[in-house]
């Protein structure tokens, strides 16, 4: 069976009115994604009568029964929302797969510097004798494949971590304090502010059995020692926000390993830490960065 799909780059201040729209309609699923290359920033939570942040331009990518009526589903959309403020759109027949089998494809183990393998679980790990983590993807940030947390995999793959104590500031789905522990870590703290991510790291810390070496939990609720080596694959923002807390937890010499910046970003998040911090050249993949410094 095939399915209708819709695809719409539209400004970001109609996004609200056209998800109500599509409420209407028999859609099976809508997908929002980035059409404009700005980061996105959720300072803060939204209440109900709050609008959310949307990008510049935004992609909606809607998916419809066969059956729908693409120039009525069109000129509602245009009706709604004025052409103007339609960039482009297009319809495509999107064949029915086996999404599971799909997905499980499309993830499969990573290697670093030959140290540390991360692997789905359902994938065979009989065919290397590397350290492996099962991850399976999952609703927190971090299964190895984005760019800022591949760049923080490669930097801990390469250094010594020998009974160092390590603080993972913004876990995710705890792959970098997973990645410090199985290195040889002595303590790692892994800490964020989101009560899904901190469960699902725990989780995957218990999946791989390195609950008696890290220490999870809410930044309010876990009290953080001075530390050896500090991870923070976040962004901008809070990096600078949270630069004197990263000077104080960390020990004199002590290291500090940024991620989760554009290359934009660089010379300003820096600016920030080049008081505290011996700071070294940014290590660039793609648009993204990688940040090192040694405390002073």
């Amino acid at each position: 069976m095939a399915w209708l799909q819709l695809e719409l780059e539209i400004n970001q201040t109609k996004v609200e009115a056209l998800l109500a729209l599509l409420e209407q309609f028999d859609v099976m699923s809508v997908t929002l994604t980035a059409a404009s290359h700005e980061p996105l920033f959720h300072t803060k939570q939204h209440t109900v009568n709050e609008p959310q942040d949307f990008w510049q331009k935004t992609r909606v990518t809607v998916l419809l029964h066969p059956d729908a009526d693409r120039d009525i589903v069109l000129v509602c959309v245009q009706d709604c929302i004025g052409t103007d403020n339609i960039y482009q759109h297009k319809f495509a027949w999107l064949q029915d797969k086996d999404w599971v089998s799909e997905c499980k494809a499309a993830h499969q183990p990573l290697f670093f510097s030959n140290r540390i393998c991360i692997s789905p679980s359902w994938c065979d790990q009989q065919d290397h004798d590397i350290p492996t983590l099962i991850l399976d993807p999952g609703c927190a940030f971090g299964t190895g494949t984005h760019p800022t947390t591949a760049l923080c995999i490669e930097w801990l793959a390469t250094n010594d971590l020998a009974n160092k104590i390590v603080i993972d500031y913004g876990c995710g789905s705890g792959i970098l304090a997973m990645v410090a522990a199985r290195l040889g870590a002595k303590t790692v703290y892994a800490v964020d502010i989101d009560e899904h991510a901190i469960q699902f790291a725990k989780d995957n810390i218990s999946r791989n059995n390195l609950a008696d070496k890290i220490v999870i939990g809410h930044v309010d609720n876990v009290s953080l020692p001075d530390t050896d080596i500090l991870l923070a694959n976040i962004l901008m923002r809070p990096l600078q926000a949270l630069s004197d807390t990263f000077s104080r937890l960390t020990k004199t010499a002590g290291h500090i390993v940024l991620s989760g910046l554009l290359r934009t970003q660089a010379e300003a998040c820096l600016a920030t830490y080049a008081p505290c911090f011996n700071m070294d050249k940014p290590v660039f993949s793609a648009e993204w960065i990688r940040l090192h410094g040694s405390k002073i």
